[in-house]
């Protein structure tokens, strides 16, 4: 009986898993496709400022998405001595911000509207594109001066050992009875 019962806690934590799994695949693929259909979408757009202000969305969305990704696979990676979740927090808000406004103007009826809207925004999307896109190159660089301090300090001590043993196994050439 009780053999019974962990089978079916160990069935039925598998299947929770699976279940977990499967959700988390779904949701990545309808992002997927939410991220396709909007690419899709500005291709058949006219011209304009319309076509301008959904591509700096997709932008703005891949450099926050892709400095996300850089954070997630390093951690502890460091901004020098700025805090990556802070400064991800920060991005991501403006991120926001601008997005929404770029939304709206794609709404604008006058097209002389979304452009005066766009030709306001523009500027800020750039600088926050090029602000996120320094962060993570900056932790990148950051991480990689880290690593060559830490392979340099590695090669260091094993020189020194290695020396330490020629110093050993020559003193123990020397020492005969």
């Amino acid at each position: 009986m009780q053999e019974f019962l962990i089978i079916i806690v160990v069935v039925l934590a598998i299947c929770a898993v699976l279940a977990w799994l499967g959700l988390r695949f779904i949701r990545r693929a309808i992002a997927h496709g939410r991220r396709r259909a909007l690419e899709l979408r500005s291709n058949f757009l006219p011209p304009g400022p319309r076509r301008d202000a959904v591509a700096l969305r997709q932008q703005l969305a891949a450099e926050l998405r892709s400095t996300q990704r850089t954070l997630a696979a390093a951690p502890n990676g460091r901004i020098f001595q700025a805090d990556p979740t802070r400064v991800l927090a920060e991005a991501a808000g403006y991120a926001a911000d601008l997005d929404h406004e770029l939304a709206m103007i794609e709404t604008f009826p006058d097209r002389a509207q979304q452009q005066a809207a766009l030709e306001t925004i523009r500027p800020q999307v750039h600088k926050l594109i090029e602000t996120i896109y320094t962060a993570r190159q900056t932790m990148l660089r950051t991480a990689a001066s880290d690593r060559e301090r830490g392979i340099t300090g590695l090669s260091e001590s094993v020189a020194h050992e290695a020396a330490s043993l020629r110093t050993y196994e020559q003193a123990k050439r020397d020492l005969t009875i």
